[in-house]
């Protein structure tokens, strides 16, 4: 009785063993199989396995080189600067320092009056050059007709007579009278035709006056000169010299 029990503990016992065995061995295949399974996710994770993984480590990134890529230009259409047309300005009223010029009577002139009104000139001066439209101290035009326009600056002539008991060089003012010129007027003041053209040049430059006088330069009636008196000597008059032709001796 004692030997059946005896082997049967002993029995009970081998398979306790075994079954105990069977776990351990179960436990030692489960703990490869994962140690197994996390070195290939390792493997994986590193690139080795596959050619997958994550990018668990840092690696050397490689520079990118700069590519420079020609930016196509546009064309684009050029502004073309439009020229301004400059107008022709109106010819102005204003005469012209050398002396009268030529005016075409226009529909609105109906006196002579108005027209030298118009260019600022002096009427008395603007009817002693325009004798052919003046009958009976009235003047007389119409549209068409051509007529002079003194300058502003031309006065009536007056006969100027040399002063007396003036120092010589004395510079006195000459209004031209008709038929006047240098020599003339150099004579009659005891002056010179090159001082008469230096002082009015003098005083035309102070005062802006064009064009400047010169021995070729034409008096203008009302033209004013600057005149330095009793600077030369008076031109003697001819003296008639009689020849006594001898009698025949009888």
């Amino acid at each position: 009785m004692a030997q059946k029990k005896s082997q049967s503990l002993l029995s009970s016992y081998r398979k306790k063993s075994r079954k105990n065995s069977s776990k351990t061995l179960l436990l030692v295949l489960v703990v490869i199989l994962i140690i197994a399974g996390l070195v290939m996710l390792a493997l994986w994770a590193t690139g080795n396995l596959g050619g997958g993984g994550l990018q668990l480590f840092a690696t050397d990134t490689p520079t990118p080189t700069m590519t420079l890529t020609p930016t196509p230009v546009t064309p684009t259409n050029t502004a073309t600067v439009t020229p301004t047309i400059t107008e022709t300005p109106t010819p102005s009223l204003t005469p012209t320092l050398d002396g009268p010029f030529d005016y075409v009577v226009q529909e609105d002139d109906f006196y002579c009056a108005q027209i030298a009104e118009k260019f600022g000139a002096d009427l008395d001066v603007f009817l002693s050059i325009n004798p052919d439209y003046v009958t009976g101290g009235n003047c007389y035009i119409k549209p068409g007709d051509i007529v002079k326009v003194p300058a502003p600056w031309q006065r009536m002539p007056t006969s100027t007579s040399v002063p007396t008991e003036l120092r010589p060089g004395t510079v006195v003012d000459y209004i031209v009278e008709s038929g006047a010129t240098l020599d003339s007027v150099a004579q009659f003041f005891r002056s010179t035709p090159e001082r008469i053209i230096a002082e009015t040049n003098r005083y035309r430059n102070a005062e802006g006056i064009t064009p400047l006088l010169s021995e070729t330069t034409p008096l203008f009636i009302g033209e004013l000169l600057k005149v330095p008196v009793n600077i030369a000597t008076p031109v003697p008059s001819a003296t008639v010299t009689r020849t006594m032709t001898p009698s025949p001796t009888p």
